[in-house]
This record gives C-alpha cells, sequence and structure tokens, in this order.
C-alpha cells in the first residue's frame, strides 16, 4: 500500500510501486525478450527507478541479453544471513539504460539454494526502492513464480501465436483464477502477424482476454538477444519498438515535448 509524503507543505500521492511478472508457460514465446525490452523502456522514462530480476534460475539469460556480466547474483544473495532493502541493492547490476538487474546464478547448481521464500522477501524489498520491478521467469509454474505471481502487482502473459503456446496459456490462466491471484492481467501475443492458420482474434477468444501488446514476427529480436541489445535501443523506430513503447505505457506514460514545456514555465 502506498503512503502520501509531505512535499513542500502538500500531500503528495501515495508511492505506488510496481512489482511485474512475465509469465508463460511454453519455452520459447519470447518472456525474456519483453522483459528486457519493458525494463530497458521504462528505465530510459524513469532513469535509476527500475529493477529487473531474473527467476529463470538454473538457465536464466537477462544478463545476456542486456549483455552484462554480473559480479554478484540473487544465488549469492540467498546465502546472506539478513537482508534489507540496502543490502539487496549490492546485488544489482547496472545497466547503461538507468535499469538495475538481480541475476539469477552463475552455475545452475547455485540455483538450489534459492528458494521461494528468498524471492517472497527479495522482491517487496527492491519494491521499497524501485518503482518498477520486472520479474522474468522460467517456462511453467514452479515453486518460485509462484512466489512472483504472488507477490505481483501486474502479470504479463505471453503467448506466440500457435495452438500450443496458446493452450497452454489458457491453463495457466484458469490456475491463476483458482488460486484468486488479485494482480492486473495484460495478454502479450508474440509472432502476432505469423501466417500460421490462426488470427489475434482467435487467440484472444481461446484466452479470454484482450490482447494489450501484439508483437510482429521480426528477425530483429533473436540478433538483439544474441547481441545484447534490447529491439528498444538498437531499432527504435521498428514495429516491435514500437509495440514495447505502448507496452510501457501502461505503466509510465511517455512525457511529451509540449507537457516538458509547459512544466519548465
Amino acid at each position: 500500500m502506498g503512503v502520501a509524503v509531505r512535499v513542500n507543505g502538500s500531500m503528495a500521492p501515495p508511492r505506488q510501486p510496481k512489482i511485474i511478472t512475465v509469465i508463460s508457460p511454453k519455452g520459447g514465446s519470447g518472456k525474456t525478450a519483453v522483459a528486457s525490452n519493458l525494463a530497458v523502456t521504462l528505465a530510459l522514462r524513469c532513469p535509476g527507478r527500475v529493477a529487473a530480476v531474473d527467476l529463470d534460475l538454473q538457465f536464466g539469460d537477462l544478463a545476456t541479453a542486456l549483455s552484462l556480466t554480473p559480479e554478484y547474483t540473487l544465488a549469492q544473495m540467498s546465502r546472506t544471513a539478513q537482508l534489507d532493502a540496502t543490502t539487496v541493492k549490492l546485488f544489482l547490476t547496472p545497466h547503461d539504460s538507468g535499469l538495475f538487474v538481480l541475476a539469477s546464478a552463475n552455475d545452475p547448481a547455485e540455483a538450489d539454494s534459492i528458494t521461494p521464500a528468498h524471492i517472497s522477501r527479495v522482491l517487496p524489498l527492491l519494491a521499497q526502492t524501485f518503482d518498477f520491478v520486472i520479474v522474468d521467469t522460467p517456462a511453467g509454474l514452479d515453486e518460485c513464480t509462484l512466489a512472483a505471481i504472488e507477490r505481483a502487482t501486474d502479470l504479463l502473459l505471453v503467448s506466440s501465436l500457435d495452438v500450443s503456446s496458446i493452450r497452454s496459456l489458457k491453463k495457466a490462466v484458469d490456475a491463476l483464477d483458482q488460486l484468486r491471484i488479485p494482480a492486473a492481467r495484460l495478454f502479450v501475443l508474440n509472432r502476432a502477424d505469423a501466417k500460421v492458420g490462426l488470427d489475434p482474434a482467435d487467440a484472444e477468444k481461446a484466452v479470454g482476454m484482450k490482447i494489450a501488446c501484439a508483437i510482429p514476427s521480426t528477425r530483429a529480436i533473436p540478433l538483439s538477444l544474441n547481441l545484447g541489445k534490447p529491439v528498444v535501443v538498437s531499432e527504435p523506430r521498428s514495429p516491435v519498438a514500437r509495440q514495447m513503447q505502448q507496452l510501457a505505457q501502461w505503466f509510465a506514460p511517455a512525457v511529451t515535448k509540449q507537457q516538458r514545456k509547459r512544466w519548465q514555465r
């Protein structure tokens, strides 16, 4: 819950940090591409106020997607006796965009030290410092992912445009309903223009949600992941980048030149 703060004699609006968990039951649906591009987009709008967490504990590649070589990881943090918001910040890796990243583990064997209790503790601590915490998850709904879902204010449900991915996402949505997860949900459709005998309207009907972000098929995404440079940076005017910017609008509307001039008067 947000707490109002007194600024210049008046009460400022309460701070409402967002924990945005990106999930998909199927591998290869584009979760990391969505998480990394959204995190960088928000960081460019709100430098120093965005953190990203890699919960693909054994084989996470969020740091690789951002061309980072983390010195500290979530696995190392999990072995720390006492955690607070200040301690958590020591394990973050800065990115040129103004983003801070909490990598998962340097070695798959280290991932065993990370438990759902760690996730339930770390995410709220990050939210004490950062306005936006983006959580990238592995395929499926393992215990650590469920811990992130329970702490989330918002869920990004990612699917590609194929029958298997859409059916799996529908099962995940049903599971969230059964668990009575209160977080807001946004449906992100990847490869939305693929010619596979389905169209986005079919996906909306099957999942039972309207599409908030439709990402077109493009070589730019795998290329950007290989180069460690998000599409929103490497090709900011591309259709993919524009969709990512639209997705960011849900959380942090961009400031227009006209607004900036009005504030500076």
